[in-house]
Formats: C-alpha cells, sequence, structure tokens
C-alpha cells in the first residue's frame, strides 16, 4: 500500500509557534495505512522551502525519524516560488499487508458494533477554521497515532477500521460500510472534548458543520462483530490505551 499525505494548514500554526516537531510527528498518514491492516515499512519526505535553513531542515528530519523508518527524501530550496521563510512539507508511506488479510469493510454484516476510539484533538482537519483560538492558545498536539493499539486486532477481530478525517465520523464510516448496511452512531453516547464546544461557541459553527468538519474526539472507529466487541476493546487497552 502507498500513501502521500501533507498537513495542510495546520503546519502554519506549528511554524509560528515554534513547534516544528509537532506537525513531524503527525501520524496521520500511518493511520491512513493501517486501516487496511497494513504494517507501516518506511516513509520518505519532501521539504519545499523559500530559503534552507540548515537548522530547521535537521529538526524536521530528526522529527520525522524519531515516529518512523525514514529513508530518504527531497529537500528543494525554492525561493521563486515560497516566500523565504515558508516551508512546506509532504510525506509518502509505504506498507504491505496480505491480500486476503486486507481491512477494506467488504465483510462488515447487518449486526455488528462500531467502537469509537478517542483522539487526542482536532487531529489534521478543521485548522483553517481555528487558526485564530491556536494562536491564542497554541497547544498544538500530534495527531494520535493507532498502529501500536490495533495491530493485534488484524487477527480478524476487525472487519472494518475508518480514521476519522475531514468528513468526520460520517463520511469516514461510510465509505468502508458495504451498500447493503448503515451504521447508528448515537451521539448522546459520548460527551466530546471542551476544546469542541470552544471552537463551536467562538467561530459560531453549526452543529452540522463541527460534525462534517471536525473528529469531535473520535479519531478512529473500529468494526467488529458483536461477539467480538468486548474482545476488542480489551486488545485495544492492552496495549496501553484508555481512551475508546
Amino acid at each position: 500500500m502507498l500513501k502521500t499525505e501533507e498537513p495542510g494548514t495546520k503546519q502554519i500554526l506549528a511554524f509560528q509557534n515554534d513547534r516544528i516537531e509537532s506537525v513531524c510527528h503527525d501520524n496521520h498518514l500511518i493511520n491512513d495505512c493501517v486501516v487496511m491492516g497494513a504494517e507501516p515499512l518506511a516513509v520518505q519526505d519532501l521539504v519545499v522551502c523559500g530559503r534552507l535553513e540548515k537548522s530547521t531542515v535537521t529538526r524536521i528530519v530528526s522529527a520525522v525519524s524519531e515516529g518512523c523508518v525514514l529513508t530518504g527524501g527531497e529537500t528543494t530550496e525554492q525561493p521563486d516560488i515560497l516566500p523565504t521563510e515558508t516551508y512546506i512539507l509532504g510525506f509518502s508511506i509505504v506498507g504491505v499487508v496480505d491480500f486476503e488479510n486486507v481491512i477494506d469493510g467488504t465483510n462488515i454484516e447487518v449486526g455488528d458494533s462500531v467502537v469509537a476510539v478517542a483522539s487526542s484533538g482536532s487531529h489534521s482537519n478543521g485548522y483553517t477554521l481555528i487558526r485564530d483560538l491556536l494562536v491564542k492558545h497554541p497547544s498544538l498536539k500530534p495527531h494520535r497515532c493507532y498502529y501500536q493499539s490495533i495491530k493485534d486486532l488484524f487477527d480478524g477481530r476487525a472487519v472494518g477500521l475508518a480514521h476519522i478525517t475531514g468528513g468526520g465520523i460520517k463520511e469516514n464510516l461510510n465509505r468502508i460500510l458495504p451498500a447493503e448496511v448503515n451504521a447508528e452512531i448515537d451521539l448522546d453516547l459520548y460527551k466530546p472534548p471542551l476544546v469542541f464546544e470552544m471552537i463551536q461557541r467562538v467561530g459560531g459553527v453549526s452543529a452540522a458543520e463541527m460534525l462534517r468538519t471536525f473528529n469531535l474526539g473520535v479519531g478512529l472507529t473500529i468494526v467488529c462483530r458483536d461477539h467480538n466487541t468486548a474482545s476488542s476493546i480489551d486488545g485495544y487497552r492492552g496495549r496501553g490505551r484508555r481512551s475508546i
């Protein structure tokens, strides 16, 4: 499996607030890989800048290397295209999974359960709407990585995995559901973290737009047979994660 991703407007805040490492630890790419049941093998990076500063690039490469196997990439200085202090980051990943073990949702059936796994915040979506808020409260957290916590569920307990990014729970979960299956999600079963209530209030964002744009505290959904729900939760928590 191959996947390419970039951090979007989140990287603007990371560089403005000298939190470069946080955006380099962004695990969006890894999560998009592992929800197919794939083991991530290696990452390559792309750094495009208006003027190359060795100390900044060194921080970027070091931070990326801390979270994955970085096998190379490209660093390019483009003064005619980008302003002097501007950096644009991009990453590509390769993962491997046997074809018969791919988790793509085709085995999801009516009666299966959906388990919601907590996010570490807004992850990588909605930052265009909340940049003004984060400038005042720059507590930028890296995108939570789920691989170590869910890889034991690749044993057949997970029949579907959805990474909740742009489009929220509805759009991302729908992508893996067979045509004859719908998911019933009761939003009253959990309370979104306070940061999302603040975003909605300060930004004047409608409830429908919040559901479409943000993960609202759910970074991943696990679809499993109803009789495997407890086992799936225990397997996740056994990896040291309590938020589920």
